[in-house]
């Protein structure tokens, strides 16, 4: 690798260093000392010896129900330091985790494994790179990822993360090398990335009850390439933050739930609201302590959603209210979705977003790529069509265009209506810069338009100052590979080339190879793409795991390093592995087939 100042330099994690790393094994070391113990038990480590290629020590280790302490681990060290952490994770594809802070630090962050790696071997520590800083006079803490599911502390009351971790790798900064990563750290131009969290995944998966265990959702963004960071602030009428016109979903009277997620889900809000936690709030303001933009997103189909046996998020609303407000199949059937056709649906999801857009928040967002449509065959758009056209909707091919555009203009007043509310906010509040509006749509011209989004329109009037398409396949597929063809992106580029729209397309599927990842965001840059998106960026559960793949999306801005990559002949990115020897008193190498 070459040495800062010899030409573009890929800083893919510690890879570039030079110095050998320091391995901190002895975790025994860590305190309090009753927080450990040689034999499995509840609310302590399980202290295992091992033995690796590289280090020697004590291995600590907690299960699902264990619910370990937090522990401190004295470091000791003085200086810049590249920090890792290995951990033992083959568990038979079961994913892994850990907590992990200096101390001084307001948050956590998560380090795990994904059960989707291939790097999961019986033999061999799996390493995880968390970052670079300065460690005079900083210890670190280590903690499981452990979320109360019961009041009590016998085990069942904790659903923990299983952690086996087995030593921190230290690796000297030398004084140029500071000097180099301080200046790549102040880069403007590698903040290319958006990131998107659902704000639902990490509740629904880990249960936060604190301020910091929201902020950790926002605080490792700081160490990356994002620029901006896509927070939901509702769903319909289904708010994430306490809200003067829809509702919170702690689905208060509901106690059995179809899911366990879901229990822990309205929990949690039940705790945030009699609390008076406000995670919208948290979350932005977290953001615009690291630096970032915060973009509040909305679900403009969101108002039922899902069937009704999740009734959980079903009883009660706008939507239930409402009944006559509700979409029309071509059929005449009633439909579970509310009309934009409706003056009555569009003021309400209006005045949520002026609502949100009174929070620090830079931008909204439109989430029009969650379950559409959002306009069928409702009375007033058959009867209008019939006065313009003489025709009945009904007899057309559902393609007709004449039929498209007429209806793509209810959502175009929709969001002419949008912008002007969020002028008047930005009015009443007086801010200099105007809240800007983002859109994650389909994946073509032609399907837009068959969901009532003319973005030509849209882009030309300045409706728009971002358009996201979530994915190059049909029919919202987030399974399949985006951007293969490198002419599925031409509508997109041509559609914002000369106007002040940005573009980010987002990067599908969620998980692949690293090496893919870059060389998918290559194809883009060199097609005329200037920003990515990144969907479920969620810190629990979600993109945002410290693995490589993360490794890959978190510098995914920096086009240089990418290319100094290629150039070197893309050298693996995969994880760093160390084959361990013994576990306890087990011999790794003692075959027992079968």
């Amino acid at each position: 690798m070459p040495m800062p100042g010899s030409g573009p330099v890929d800083r893919f994690t510690d890879r570039w260093l030079a110095a050998p790393p320091i391995y901190f094994a002895d975790l025994d070391r860590c305190l309090p000392a009753d927080a450990l113990d040689p034999n499995p038990a509840l609310r302590r480590w399980r202290a295992l010896p091992f033995t690796a290629e590289a280090c020697a020590g004590t291995m600590l280790v907690a299960g699902p129900e264990t619910a370990a302490p937090d522990v401190t681990y004295p470091l000791d060290v003085a200086g810049w330091h590249a920090i890792s952490i290995g951990v033992y994770a083959e568990m038979h594809g079961e994913s892994r985790a850990l907590r992990a802070r200096l101390t001084g630090e307001p948050s956590f962050t998560y380090l795990a494994t994904h059960p989707d790696e291939a790097t999961f071997q019986a033999e061999h520590l799996l390493e995880r790179f968390w970052k670079i800083a300065d460690l005079t006079d900083r210890q670190i803490e280590l903690g499981q990822v452990s979320p109360r599911v019961g009041s009590g502390d016998e085990a069942g009351s904790f659903v923990c993360t299983p952690a086996n971790i087995a030593y921190v790798k230290l690796t000297p900064l030398s004084p140029a090398e500071v000097e180099a990563h301080l200046a790549d750290e102040a880069r403007t131009d590698r903040r290319r990335v958006f990131a998107h969290n659902d704000a639902h995944g990490y509740i629904w998966n880990g249960g936060p009850l604190t301020v910091e265990e929201i902020q950790r959702e926002v605080a490792p963004f700081a160490d990356s390439d994002v620029a901006r960071i896509y927070w939901e602030a509702a769903v319909g009428d289904l708010t994430f933050y306490p809200s003067n016109i829809g509702h919170m979903p702690t689905a208060d009277g509901v106690e059995d739930f179809i899911r366990v997620g879901d229990h822990t889900h309205a929990r949690a809000w039940r705790h945030f609201r009699d609390e008076g936690i406000d995670p919208l709030r948290i979350a932005a303001e977290t953001a615009r302590d690291i630096g970032i933009e915060f973009h509040a997103s909305y679900r403009v189909a969101g108002f039922h959603f899902p069937a009704p046996i999740y009734d959980a998020w079903n009883a009660e609303g706008f939507y239930l209210d409402h009944p006559e407000l509700r979409c029309v199949t071509r059929d005449g059937n009633p439909a579970p979705r509310l009309s934009y056709a409706y003056p009555e649906t569009r003021d309400l999801v209006v005045s949520l977003l002026r609502e949100v857009a009174s929070y620090p928040v830079d931008g909204v967002a439109l989430l029009f790529n969650r379950r559409p449509p959002l306009l069928e065959y409702e009375p007033p758009l058959l009867e209008g069509f019939r006065a313009q056209f003489g025709l009945d909707a009904r007899t057309l091919d559902e393609q007709d265009e004449r039929w498209l555009r007429y209806r793509a203009g209810f959502l175009t007043t929709f969001m002419r209506e949008l912008r002007a509310g969020l002028d008047a906010t930005d009015q009443e509040l007086g801010r200099s810069r105007p809240t800007q509006i983002s859109a994650v749509v389909l994946s073509s011209e032609a399907e837009n338009l068959y969901r009532a989004i003319d973005l030509r329109t849209w882009v030309a009037e300045g409706l728009v100052d971002t358009v996201i398409p979530y994915t190059s396949a049909p029919n919202l597929d987030s399974a399949a590979e985006a951007w293969g063809d490198p002419s599925s992106i031409e509508f997109f580029t041509e559609l914002v080339r000369g106007t002040e729209c940005v573009l980010a397309p987002n990067l599908m599927p969620r998980y692949v190879p690293p090496a893919d990842l870059r060389r998918l965001a290559r194809e883009l840059y060199d097609a005329g793409v200037t920003h990515l998106f990144a969907w479920d960026a969620v810190v629990f559960g979600g993109r945002v795991l410290f693995n490589d793949y993360w490794d890959a999306l978190r510098r995914l801005g920096h086009r240089d390093e990418i290319t100094a990559w290629i150039e070197a002949g893309e050298p693996s990115l995969d994880s760093t592995t160390m084959r361990l020897l013994t576990l306890g008193d087990w011999d790794m190498s003692y075959a027992t087939p079968g």
